[in-house]
């Protein structure tokens, strides 16, 4: 007999040692894209958290030199996929590290002044 879980709509992930997370940026923890549902700070002892993994479209910071127009996809960089934790302040960029790997978001809005953008989140 099957029973459901969850909706699927989050997961919960197991933040890195020394990584700071929070509450509504954009993050690539255990192998999951999502939005922190928490704010986690680097020397916190408690790491468990979730992240909503949804295709729902979030405002998030992004790195002022990522161009990020309607339309376009974002890929975190290899460097940070290899260690596990990605952070979309500083590893997101505007082409795929390695060709046909899946991206991480899509730009809903064009990037405001401020490096703020709406994105819905992938997980391919």
């Amino acid at each position: 007999m099957g029973q459901l879980k969850t909706d699927g709509k989050a997961v919960n992930v197991s933040v890195p040692a020394t990584k700071a997370v929070t509450f509504g940026e954009m993050y690539y923890i255990n192998g999951w894209t999502g939005i922190a549902m928490d704010t986690i700070g680097g020397s916190d002892t408690i790491r468990n958290m979730a992240i909503e993994v949804s295709e729902r479209i979030w405002y998030v910071k992004i790195a002022a030199g990522v161009a990020a127009l309607k339309g376009a996809k974002l890929w975190w960089t290899a460097a940070a996929l290899g260690t596990g934790y990605c952070d979309c302040l500083t590893d997101l960029q505007v082409t795929a590290p390695v060709a046909g790997d899946p991206a991480a978001c899509k730009v809903e809005e064009d990037k405001d002044a401020n490096n703020y953008v709406a994105v819905r989140v992938l997980n391919n």
